[in-house]
């Protein structure tokens, strides 16, 4: 008999035990609060800020982009559109290539110069006393690049979601094609890139391009400021 009163009072305690155990996991038996809190996971949250958001290893990337010139020829204004294709050696490392087609127009002075040249000639067309600007235009581009990236963050964007960001490092070798020559070009710049998705990245890169531009009487070295945006596909 002791031995069956023992026995339900240890079956009653163990209940009881139960019991209270569910309702502290449970969080008072707000069901709610237990779902949302087991879905809290710090080491993922650690993760994040950590690793990169994709694996970008042994990936190729195509990014088209259009670019604005700064410096160079005084006379002359540059927009570029183009095509990189990146190979991303590792997430830190990749190396690429550049193909730009250019399009120009003259800056306010070249316009001004232009203009006062064609009055010279309707005034005297057999000796003008204003000659045309001599202006040196990129017509196209080629480069080789490598790039190193070596921070990686994210941005909260409130309700529209999270952006994964790196920046980057990069430089190139290649050729620009001119209105009146081929010149060699080497470039420098920096950049930071967009991961929206598992393939879709927007970049922004600033970047110094220098060549030698042949001028009628002289050889002089430009120095063209690059600023630019690339909307990248991870293939």
């Amino acid at each position: 008999m002791k031995k069956i009163i023992f026995l339900l009072i240890l079956l009653f305690a163990f209940r009881s035990y139960a019991d209270v155990q569910k309702e502290i996991d449970s969080f008072g038996g707000n069901e709610f609060l237990y779902i949302k809190a087991k879905a809290l996971n710090p080491q993922v949250e650690k993760e994040v800020v950590q690793d990169r958001f994709i694996n970008r290893s042994q990936r190729f990337e195509i990014a088209p982009e259009f670019s604005g010139t700064f410096g160079g020829d005084s006379y002359n204004r540059t927009s570029t559109v183009g095509i990189n294709a990146h190979f991303h050696i590792t997430p830190k490392w990749s190396i690429g290539f550049k193909y730009g087609y250019s399009f120009n127009k003259l800056t306010p002075e070249g316009q001004e110069m232009t203009d006062r040249a064609n009055q010279q000639v309707e005034a005297n067309p057999g000796d003008p006393n204003f000659l045309y600007p001599e202006v040196i235009y990129p017509k196209s581009e080629m480069l080789g690049m490598i790039n190193w990236y070596p921070v990686v963050g994210k941005l909260s964007f409130g309700t529209w979601g999270v952006a994964h960001f790196d920046t980057y490092l990069t430089a190139g070798y290649g050729t620009t094609e001119l209105s009146n020559s081929t010149a060699p070009t080497t470039m420098l710049g920096l950049g930071l890139g967009f991961w929206l998705s598992q393939n879709l990245t927007t970049r922004f890169e600033y970047r110094i391009q220098q060549f030698q531009a042949q001028y009628y009487n002289k050889t002089q070295d430009m120095m063209n400021n690059v600023a630019s945006v690339q909307m990248g596909w991870l293939l």
